[in-house]
């Protein structure tokens, strides 16, 4: 941003989300555009090179960094009802994913299924009322306030035993209305659902969560692709398991994140072997997929070996992203005069290097305790630093400084924003033990919501130093900030006292047991107020009246409610 002393936002925005829809309406998954014509490889093979002295020659010098918007925070395109508003708090960045048009919409869902299958549900549905935006907040924090607050089961947090007493949960909201919102909140619109789409079931917030992450934040140079395990046990289509990962069971996701914050810019849940991943394989797609809105602007990406090809990195350099990373000696394309490494590990010691330059794609092998093989299409074999080794000779440990190749360093540095994020969004994560893999999804949406959130705000606060409003500790982090906009969500005062009992939202004149008659009877309220007589089938049983339980009339909350 050229000017963010002179902006000047508001904490409710709005109108920009017809933007992130329409950009969501006209984005195309396919892949064809950013596929170059095949490239080939040499038809000699180039030699052998080894140690940092054999003059390298790159043909072209990597791309300049020539970003599309500056790199960092992106707000100068929100548009506010009240543009004489800053943002100062946490819950502004925060509502910057979670914005009203997303929240209603929610809400619209959840009153709706609430309606037509609470009577599924009785023991839950008898004390229901609809869902506001505010309570949705509330709702939210309190899911938050569960993640920095550890207790046995969920229940304890309402608890008036000694050794709970002092726990904020009823700030928030009641257990029971806790309990009907986590049994029929919804967050997609069932009428419109695609059975034939395995995240039917969530893709609109995935989608809007995922625009707006691209939107409000420009990645630095450096970025790194990787994948994300998200725990679920649940039983769906897409439920993977990979035995090395910490998180064992889940859905898999790959992450797009900035090398230098840890940014969650992009990302992409992975449904299975089934979805088309193009002519190069599920990983080449993969890396397509996500580095659409960064192509041809001179950005430096960094991956695993899961990802590198050679086809892969002269593709991704035909649209101006240089790349690095780790390669296996298997790999299609991989020079076969250095893929004998038991001979190069005989006659080399700590610290030595072999290199091959095939145009653009330099290969290089470097012994550590064992060798490593990476490729780049953006660095020079001559270029080096020192490391720093620990090693054991003749029984004792002596330190060693060797040589280590600049792409080794680089590689090292960057490829390290997935995990960045990955730390970021697990020391604090609002998951919740569930089967359903949509809801697992829906938490996983607030975390990233929540991390990068903090990541917009320090960026903000480091821009606009001269605020006070934005003044805070000189120590402040995560948790620092995850407390902050907790507090704000469930509108609780820094220095209010603990609370003794739940806020009431909504009071009803006694309790609700609806049930399905085998007969019909007039609705009581709509006699009573318009003297219409409406046929229907459910009774409140406490009551014994008849009243309308459907979609657009729902007599039944409006009798019990005290007006």
């Amino acid at each position: 941003m050229d000017s963010d002393s002179d902006y000047q936002p508001e904490t409710d925005v709005d109108s920009s989300d017809d933007e992130v829809w329409e950009l969501i309406d006209s984005s195309d998954d396919s892949d064809e555009e950013n596929i170059p014509p095949n490239s080939t490889l040499n038809a000699t093979q180039p030699n052998v090179n080894y140690g940092y002295d054999v003059l390298d020659t790159m043909p072209e010098a990597p791309a300049s960094f020539l970003p599309e918007r500056v790199p960092g925070i992106q707000l100068d395109q929100v548009r506010t009802r009240d543009s004489a508003k800053q943002f100062f708090r946490a819950i502004d960045f925060f509502k910057l994913y979670f914005t009203m048009d997303i929240v209603l919409q929610i809400c619209q869902y959840t009153n709706t299924y609430a309606t037509e299958h609470g009577l599924q549900k009785p023991s839950v549905f008898q004390s229901w009322y609809e869902l506001s935006p505010d309570e949705f907040y509330r709702f939210c924090g309190l899911i938050m306030y569960a993640g920095i607050v550890q207790v046995p089961n969920i229940e304890r947090f309402w608890s008036t035993k000694s050794l709970y007493n002092g726990l904020w949960a009823r700030a928030f909201m009641s257990r029971d209305r806790f309990k009907a919102i986590m049994c029929f909140i919804k967050v997609s619109n069932p009428l419109t659902e695609d059975p034939n789409d395995k995240l039917c079931k969530v893709r609109m917030l995935t989608t809007y969560i995922r625009m707006k992450c691209i939107k409000l934040y420009q990645p630095h140079q450096n970025v790194s692709i990787d994948e994300r395990m998200v725990r679920n046990k649940g039983k769906y289509a897409f439920r993977q398991y990979i035995r090395d990962k910490p998180t064992k069971w889940g859905m898999k996701l790959w992450i797009l994140a900035d090398s230098l914050s840890g940014y969650t810019y992009d990302f992409d849940i992975y449904l299975g072997k089934q979805q088309d991943n193009g002519p190069f394989g599920l990983a080449y797609g993969v890396v397509m997929k996500l580095t659409k809105s960064i192509s041809r602007q001179g950005y430096r990406l960094f991956f695993d070996n899961f990802y590198t090809s050679v086809q892969l990195l002269k593709d991704l350099w035909f649209i101006g992203i240089g790349a690095c990373g780790t390669v296996l000696r298997t790999r299609k394309g991989f020079p076969n005069a250095i893929k004998d490494v038991k001979n190069f590990e005989k006659k080399s010691k700590r610290g030595d290097m072999r290199w091959i330059r095939d145009g653009q794609l330099l290969t290089v092998q470097w012994r550590d305790n064992k060798t490593i093989s990476l490729m780049s299409t953006i660095h020079d074999a001559n270029d080096s630093v020192t490391a720093k080794r620990r090693t054991k000779t003749n029984g004792q440990f002596e330190n060693l400084t060797v040589n280590q190749p600049t792409i080794v360093h680089d590689y090292n540095k960057y490829m390290g924003g997935v995990d960045k994020s990955d730390q970021l969004i697990n020391k604090y994560n609002v998951l919740r033990k569930t089967n359903k893999y949509w809801k697992t999804i829906f938490f996983h949406m607030l975390d990233i919501a929540r991390v990068n959130s903090y990541i917009l705000f320090q960026d903000w606060r480091d821009k606009n130093k001269d605020v006070p409003e934005l003044n805070r500790p000189t120590r402040y982090g995560q948790l620092n900030f995850t407390e902050e906009l907790i507090r704000e969500l469930g509108d609780i005062g820094i220095d209010d006292p603990v609370p003794i009992a739940s806020k009431p939202s909504v009071h009803f004149k006694h309790a609700m047991d609806p049930q399905f008659m085998d007969k019909r009877g007039n609705c009581k309220l709509c006699y009573s107020n318009e003297k219409i007589v409406r046929r229907t089938s459910v009774k409140c049983k406490v009551c014994d009246v008849f009243l309308c339980f459907q979609k657009e009339r729902n007599c039944l909350s409006q009798y019990h409610k005290l007006l």
